[in-house]
């Protein structure tokens, strides 16, 4: 009789674990599908990435420009993302505006310290150094220690997709003889 019950329950395990794998697939199907119908905003990163790309050739005039449009472009994708239900998709798209907001630093970077004499080049690079350090610290106050919950992965994502676009504002600013002349 135990072994009869014991069976039964093996039995039970195995169907249970493959009706779990089963409804997972679908349910992983189900969310892929609606995520490329529903999400715009991986439309519009396309349209800024592409825009960057397309610009290359452009005179050092529209630099100054290209960047607030792009920051304008990227606050308007961080507004739409913002509003999201805190999950994992949540997290996925505050990663994507991450890295849109790295790439425009390193881009912002670029042409800033292609004006500049070797001097200013490594007091330049040396404080970015310091922002990029001081920036990882900003966020993982924000988050406290040893957390890795969904929330606590938005709050330092948003910390960061904040304080890097602080950062290029202010690079903007502070530099715009360089990306004027």
């Amino acid at each position: 009789m135990l072994w009869e019950i014991m069976v039964l329950m093996l039995v039970c395990t195995i169907i249970t674990l493959g009706v779990k794998i089963i409804l997972k697939n679908k349910l992983a199907t189900y969310e892929a599908a609606a995520m490329t119908a529903a999400r715009p905003q991986e439309t519009e990163e396309q349209l800024i990435i592409a825009s960057e790309i397309e610009e290359t050739g452009e005179n050092a005039v529209d630099l100054l420009k290209k960047y607030n449009d792009h920051f304008e472009e990227m606050d308007m994708l961080y507004d739409q993302t913002s509003g999201m239900e805190q999950d994992e998709a949540h997290v996925d798209a505050y990663k994507k505006i991450a890295g849109l907001w790295d790439r425009e630093l390193k881009s912002l970077g670029d042409d800033i310290s292609r004006g500049m004499m070797e001097n200013e080049k490594k007091m330049y690079f040396d404080s970015e150094n310091t922002f990029l350090v001081s920036r990882n610290h900003e966020c993982m106050k924000a988050v406290g220690h040893d957390k890795v919950s969904v929330i606590e992965k938005i709050d330092y994502l948003d910390r960061y997709i904040k304080l890097t676009r602080e950062h290029c504002m202010d690079l903007v600013k502070d530099y715009s003889s360089y990306l004027a002349s």
